[in-house]
C-alpha cells in the first residue's frame, strides 16, 4: 500500500516536471514544435515507467532500450525539422532527452526527490535565460574569457595539489587554506559579476547596487560618485545604488565568515542582517526621488590576476600581523588591525578573523573585528563620495552610513556582552 502511494506521488511529480519544462518550450517555440507540453509530460512519465519496469523485471536492459528509443525519436525529428526549416538548434531536443532522464532518476530516488526536482528547475531556468545568456556571451571580452580559464586552472588543478600543512615556522601559512580563500572570494565576486552583466546593466539601480555589492561596494561608490560629478541628475539614483551596494556588503561579510567558520554565524547573523536591512530601507527614499535613470556600473572582471594577487598578499599579511599582535599585545590589537585593514578591503580581514578562531582567537574578538572592519570600510566609502562626487551626495549617503555606524557601535557593545555570558 505504501509503495503504491509513493509510486503515485512520483507519477504526479513526473507529470509536474514535464509540464513545467513543456510550458517553457511551447511558450518560446516558433513555427513547428518538436515537442510541446503534453509530449514533455509523457516523456518524463515514460522515463519513470521505464525505471519501474526495469526494477520490476530486475533488468537494466529496459533502461537502455528506453534511452535509445527516445534518442532515436529525437534524432529522427531533428533531421525532419532540419530539412523542412533549415534550423540547426538542438536546445529542445536535448531538453527532451534530459526530461526522460529526470523521469528515470525520479523513480530510483527517495523522498524528498531533491535531485530530480532540482534538475527540472535548473533545466527550466536555463531554457528561460536564453536571451540573457546570449547577451552575456556576446558582450564577453577576450580578457574576461582568459581570466575565467586561469581561474578554472587555479580552482580545479592547482588547489587540490597544495599542501594542507603549515609551511612557515609560525604555523600561519597553510597554502591550501589560503588558496581556498582566494578561490572562494573570486567565485562569489564572479557569480555576482555574471549576474550583474547578464541582468543588472540595463535593469537600473536596484540590480546594479545589489550585484555590485557582492562584487565590490567600493567600486560602486567610486563609479557612481564620478557619475554624479559629471551630471547631478544622477544624484538620487546613484545614492540608491551606493546605499544598496553598501548594505549588501554586510551580507557578503556574513557569507564569507560563515563559510570559513560556521561557529560565527549565530553571532554575526543578527548584527549584519539587521544593518543590511536598515540600509535597504533607508536607501528606498532616494529611489523615489530619482528620475529612474539607468544606473549602469562598469566594474572590471573580478577574476583579473592583479586583484587576486593583491588579495592573497593582503590575506597573508593580515594573518601574520594578527597572529603576532595576538601573541605579543593580546586580543585588543586585533581591533586596530580590523580598523586599518577594513578601510580598503573587508574580505581579507573577515576571512582571517574567521580562521584565527580555530587557533584560539575568542569568538567575541572575531565578531567585534568583523563588525569594525565593516564600519571602517563604510567610513572610507563615505569619504570617497565627498571627495569624488558632490557634497550633496556625501550628505545623502551620510544618512545611510550614519545609521550603519550607530548600529555598528550598538552591536559591538551588545555582542561583546552577550558572547561573554
Amino acid at each position: 500500500m505504501v509503495e503504491d502511494i509513493i509510486l503515485f506521488q512520483k507519477i504526479l511529480l513526473s507529470l509536474a516536471i514535464g509540464t513545467l519544462i513543456g510550458i517553457e518550450r511551447e511558450r518560446s517555440g516558433k513555427g513547428e514544435l518538436f515537442a510541446g507540453v503534453r509530449t514533455f509530460m509523457l516523456v518524463c512519465l515514460f522515463g519513470l515507467l521505464i525505471g519501474f519496469l526495469s526494477d520490476l523485471m530486475a533488468s537494466q536492459l529496459l533502461i537502455y532500450i528506453g534511452l535509445f528509443s527516445i534518442a532515436g525519436i529525437t534524432i529522427a525529428s531533428y533531421i525532419l525539422r532540419f530539412y523542412r526549416t533549415k534550423q540547426v538548434g538542438l536546445t529542445t531536443e536535448i531538453a527532451f532527452l534530459i526530461t526522460f532522464i529526470i523521469g528515470l532518476i525520479l523513480f530510483f530516488e527517495v523522498y524528498p526527490y531533491f535531485l530530480s526536482i532540482s534538475l527540472g528547475i535548473i533545466l527550466t531556468l536555463i531554457l528561460l535565460s536564453k536571451g540573457s545568456l546570449h547577451s552575456f556571451a556576446k558582450h564577453l571580452t577576450a580578457k574576461e574569457i582568459r581570466d575565467a580559464v586561469i581561474f578554472a586552472i587555479a580552482a580545479f588543478i592547482i588547489l587540490p595539489l597544495l599542501p594542507t600543512e603549515a609551511i612557515d615556522p609560525f604555523h600561519i601559512i597553510h597554502p591550501y587554506s589560503i588558496w581556498l580563500a582566494i578561490v572562494f572570494v573570486l567565485s562569489v565576486s564572479f557569480a555576482a559579476y555574471v549576474a550583474m552583466k547578464a541582468f543588472g546593466a540595463k535593469k537600473g539601480a536596484v540590480l546594479t547596487g545589489l550585484f555590485g555589492g557582492f562584487v565590490s561596494s567600493t567600486s560602486v561608490a567610486i563609479v557612481m560618485s564620478e557619475k554624479v560629478k559629471q551630471n547631478k541628475k544622477f544624484l538620487y539614483s546613484s545614492v540608491f545604488a551606493v546605499g544598496i551596494a553598501s548594505s549588501t556588503m554586510f551580507l557578503r561579510q556574513l557569507f564569507m565568515a560563515s563559510f570559513f567558520n560556521y561557529n560565527l554565524f549565530p553571532f554575526l547573523f543578527l548584527p549584519l542582517i539587521l544593518i543590511g536591512i536598515v540600509g535597504y530601507l533607508l536607501s528606498y527614499p532616494a529611489l523615489k526621488k530619482s528620475s529612474r535613470d539607468k544606473a549602469i556600473v562598469n566594474i572590471g572582471s573580478p577574476l583579473a590576476i592583479k586583484p587576486a594577487l593583491q588579495f592573497s598578499i593582503s590575506l597573508i599579511l593580515i594573518l601574520f600581523v594578527s597572529t603576532l599582535m595576538q601573541n605579543y599585545f593580546g586580543y585588543s590589537g586585533i581591533f586596530l588591525i580590523a580598523l586599518v585593514t577594513g578601510f580598503l578591503d573587508v574580505d581579507a580581514i573577515t576571512i582571517s578573523l574567521a580562521t584565527l578562531v580555530f587557533g584560539g582567537l575568542p569568538i567575541s574578538t572575531a565578531v567585534g573585528g568583523i563588525i569594525i572592519a565593516g564600519m571602517s570600510n563604510t567610513i572610507f566609502k563615505w569619504i570617497l563620495t565627498y571627495w569624488l562626487g558632490k557634497k550633496k551626495m556625501g550628505v545623502e549617503i551620510g544618512r545611510i552610513y550614519g545609521a550603519f555606524l550607530i548600529l555598528g557601535i550598538i552591536f559591538l557593545i551588545l555582542s561583546s556582552q552577550i558572547i561573554s555570558l
